[in-house]
């Protein structure tokens, strides 16, 4: 424990201008950029660059100082509002909540070195608790293809990499269950979920995903459908409910007068959510989630109460992928943001909704 706490860097907040820059309300914000308003000996003042999705506007937070180690480093993944990234010189992860615009003074934990060059462009990250610094927590990631990674830093000095078979390869989500304890996955093709439960051994166990009261799709629709691209997607509601979530895209080719092709673009299709059964364990399709929304980016996916944020809209899904917008499950209505406000979605080099899990969440 002790050889943790030296790893933790705490910022205070810049009390200068503090009257022009008060924080923002505690929402599931989306990570969009920033800009750099000057340096101090601590490291570079910035404000970022956010979007609100109860107001469909963008916004900035108040100037924050990111520290000089995480100069310079691509930002891999997020899970529970922490932001985590990789020195590229030493491989060091390091895990931040300074991209919370509601706090006032920020955290870094830097974790020991992963050993190896991540081979997969889409890291991803799943933390056990929202307040790493005081909970004794671990950290799963996919770094790798091939394996997952794990690391307890109150006890590890080193990352743990597990192998898996290619057939039951994690998809692009990992997620931790706080009802359970353990972290959940599910394969490449979505036919097995798998758990991970560090505090007994380091070995996943898996079980066949089943789907029950599959939706009633004509027959072209399905056709429509396999001809999309398909990721899935586990996130568990603040009840403790875990569903199991299918995001349809689909690519779409224009060409000009002379068969040129003018641009390439990607919309959503269609969202399918199956809720686990407690008993049977099988997941069940419904298009009635209730007062929950659910947030899906290239970090974990988190699920809110609606009712606890004013006009966000129950029974949604907030996504960021190839657009930006919302889905209804009940009308299976998609509305994309308005881009000319915010920019191309796909030149977001930080697509991450910022869990907001201090302490109203």
């Amino acid at each position: 424990m002790a050889l943790f706490l030296n790893r933790v860097l705490t910022l205070s907040g810049r009390r200068d201008n503090a009257r022009f820059f008060s924080s923002l309300p505690q929402f599931p914000y989306l990570l969009m950029g920033g800009k750099k308003f000057g340096e101090s000996p601590e490291g570079k003042i910035r404000k970022h660059r956010l979007f609100d999705p109860t107001t469909e506007e963008t916004v900035y937070s108040k100037e924050k100082t990111i520290p000089k180690k995480l100069n310079g480093q691509p930002l891999v993944g997020a899970s529970q509002g922490w932001i985590a990234s990789l020195e590229n010189k030493d491989l060091t992860v390091h895990i931040t909540d300074v991209y919370k615009p509601w706090l006032s003074s920020s955290k870094v934990i830097s974790l020991p070195s992963i050993g190896f060059k991540p081979s997969t462009h889409a890291t991803r990250v799943s933390f056990s608790s929202s307040d790493p610094v005081q909970d004794d927590f671990s950290v799963a990631a996919k770094f790798d293809e091939y394996r997952l990674s794990v690391c307890r830093p109150c006890w590890d000095s080193k990352w743990t990499h597990i192998e898996t078979a290619y057939s039951l390869l994690p998809a692009s989500d990992l997620m931790y269950s706080k009802r359970d304890k353990v972290f959940y996955f599910t394969s490449f093709k979505g036919n097995y979920m798998a758990s991970l439960d560090l505090s007994n051994n380091f070995e996943p166990e898996y079980q066949h995903l089943r789907l029950r009261n599959l939706p009633k799709i004509p027959e072209v629709g399905w056709e429509m459908l396999d001809k999309c691209f398909m990721t899935h997607h586990l996130v568990e509601s603040p009840s403790g409910e875990i569903f199991f979530i299918k995001w349809y895209t689909q690519c779409i080719h224009k060409e000009d007068k002379d068969g040129d092709l003018e641009y390439i673009h990607s919309s959503t299709k269609r969202f399918m959510i199956f809720r686990q059964d407690g008993m049977s364990k099988d997941f069940c399709y419904t298009e009635d989630i209730g007062d929950l929304c659910i947030f899906l980016s290239e970090s974990e996916a988190f699920c809110l109460s609606a009712s606890l944020y004013p006009r966000l809209k129950p029974n949604s899904i907030y996504y960021i992928g190839p657009r930006l917008g919302s889905y209804d499950l009940a009308s299976g209505t998609d509305r994309p943001f308005t881009f000319d406000r915010l920019g191309d979605p796909s030149l977001v080099r930080t697509p991450f909704w910022l869990h907001p899990t201090d302490p109203i969440a």
